[in-house]
């Protein structure tokens, strides 16, 4: 079973997949925030085998919570009722300026952004193991 990241943003979504055997993230591509969005996410996750999602938490440079904070704790149950699947939190910081240092900037940074989030999340799991 795999894993979805997301990079949650008001206009844009990042998504990334994890590999099967949970080890590694990879870029998904990036989808419009609109009234379809929990129809389309989903279909991605009953057609990937998606398992569990891993949501970007965004947090200052001072481990603060930021403006967008609190519209992704609400996109977070939003998620878990319409879904059904269990959603964790997953600290960034910066994650889509860090992509686009990596990168450069591109129309799927946002995808970019998602995988640096569920590739924190695996190692970090991977770690405790």
């Amino acid at each position: 079973m795999r894993l979805l990241g997301i990079d949650y943003g008001e206009k844009r979504i990042g998504l990334a997949l994890s590999d099967q055997e949970q080890n590694m993230a990879f870029p998904y591509g990036v989808i419009s925030n609109n009234h379809n969005i929990f129809t389309e996410l989903k279909s991605l996750c009953k057609k990937e085998k998606v398992e569990k999602i891993i949501l970007g938490y965004p947090l200052d440079y001072k481990n603060q919570p930021t403006t967008a904070t609190p519209m992704v704790l609400e996109f977070k149950t939003k998620l878990e009722q319409k879904l059904g699947l269990s959603v964790e939190l997953e600290k960034e910081v910066l994650t889509t300026k860090e992509a686009a240092q990596i990168q450069g900037y591109h129309k799927k940074i946002d995808a970019s952004a998602a995988a640096l989030i569920l590739n924190s999340y695996l190692m970090r799991k991977n770690m405790i193991k």
